[in-house]
């Protein structure tokens, strides 16, 4: 069964102030305050399963549940997270037969607030992805990278939470994972890599990203670790294919030691987009100006050896003093 996942529905019954968007043509795009609900209805001949999809200005998705019309009659009310992102936004209602409305509104501050003009913005500057069928049994590896860009020069995105759904031709999701970045700097950019096994071999045909920032600060330096000689290896018993990226960790940072790290890579081709991606770690302790061996052996095997060229490393470290 493919893995669903549906955004948040806030119901009408819940005294949220909504603003009503018709399947016909408004005279003005209403607006939505964050954190209040944007309320969808419409008419329809359609006797098919529907489904409401929101897009925000940054081209985030929000997807409500499907529904079959009652006496014709359609209608959805869906809660605008308070992290939204402020602009036009779009929402259409798909059919088993078709789109059968879509409208625009605005997404306006919180009531009582106004616009943080320093608020940081997550986007995904490049993404790609490999998909492989298995060698036995009815599923397939999927080997993911996307490139993450913090847009703002002056603030520390925190705690970057990012669902990342694979959707098949016929707008289908058949894998879901999720991800929490600590940190990315402003003006940086992260490389997220990571795999997920999916259990059916239909062909992903493309990436559907949520991007939320749980909280974000006043720009600050960040210690990281710097690294060498590293390289794409091939599958010891499927040449064809990667097997893992190992390279050279060093601990340029003075008077702390690297007690460990998350290591996030992502395989770029020769145009420079991501074919895919894995993770690694380092457990044992590294003094300040040391280097030590580093191997990343998980996620790699779906991506072909000829289209990764280059790797990309992103680290979440964690220092101790001494």
């Amino acid at each position: 069964m493919p893995h669903r996942l549906f955004a948040t529905l806030m119901i009408a019954g819940l005294a949220l102030c909504a603003a009503t968007a018709a399947a016909a043509p408004a005279a003005a795009t209403p607006t939505v305050n964050r954190g209040h609900a944007l309320a969808i209805k419409l008419t329809t001949k359609s006797k098919s399963t529907c489904t409401p999809v929101v897009r925000y200005a940054d081209g985030t998705l929000q997807i409500g549940t499907a529904k079959q019309a009652r006496a014709g009659r359609l209608a959805w009310s869906l809660l605008v997270p308070r992290t939204a992102p402020l602009g036009v936004g779009t929402w259409s209602v798909r059919c088993e037969s078709g789109i059968a409305g879509k409208g625009k509104f605005s997404v306006a501050p919180a009531q009582g607030t106004t616009p943080d003009a320093d608020a940081p913005r997550v986007v995904a500057d490049k993404q790609g992805y490999s998909q492989r069928s298995d060698s036995f049994g009815s599923g397939s590896s999927f080997s993911y990278g996307i490139m993450l860009r913090n847009t703002s020069t002056t603030q520390d995105a925190m705690n970057v939470y990012v669902l990342v759904n694979m959707v098949a031709a016929d707008g289908e999701l058949i894998g879901t994972a999720t991800r929490t970045i600590s940190v990315i700097g402003a003006g940086q950019t992260f490389a997220l890599g990571d795999s997920m096994p999916l259990r059916t071999q239909v062909q992903v045909t493309k990436l559907e990203l949520t991007i939320r920032l749980g909280a974000h600060q006043l720009k600050q330096s960040h210690d990281v670790p710097e690294f060498a000689n590293v390289r794409i290896i091939p599958s010891t018993f499927e040449p064809g294919w990667v097997g893992e990226v190992d390279g050279e960790v060093l601990n340029t940072t003075p008077l702390m030691t690297l007690t460990n790290s998350r290591l996030s890579i992502v395989l770029l081709d020769a145009a420079g987009n991501p074919v895919g991606g894995g993770t690694g770690y380092t457990s044992s302790p590294l003094p300040s100006g040391s280097r030590m061996v580093f191997l990343a052996t998980t996620g790699f095997t779906a991506v072909p050896l000829d289209r990764a060229l280059t790797p990309v490393i992103s680290v979440e470290p964690t220092y101790t003093a001494g």
